[in-house]
């Protein structure tokens, strides 16, 4: 049976890098890097995936979600701080 590979593209942050750079190569995920985005600290990473490793997939999208999420409410803190201190 031929199996079915699909490509996607994953808008990186740096500080989430390392994590995803791990899951990928521990899961041996074909990936590329295509683009980095200096305004936005990101790098876009191509990978190339299975069905059998889309769990791994959705492993490095939860990872990058984490960041994303930790990055905002580190983002709304800092407003708070500076709104306290006017």
């Amino acid at each position: 049976m031929k199996k079915t590979v699909t490509t996607k593209q994953l808008e990186v942050p740096v500080g989430a890098l390392m994590e995803v750079a791990d899951l990928l190569i521990e899961n041996e995920i074909t990936h590329q890097m295509v683009a980095t985005d200096e305004d936005n600290d990101t790098i876009t990473i191509e990978v190339e995936y299975d069905r059998d490793e889309r769990d791994t997939i959705h492993e490095v999208e939860d990872a990058i979600d984490d960041y994303e999420g930790d990055d905002e409410e580190e983002d709304a803190d800092s407003e708070e701080e500076e709104d306290s201190s006017q």
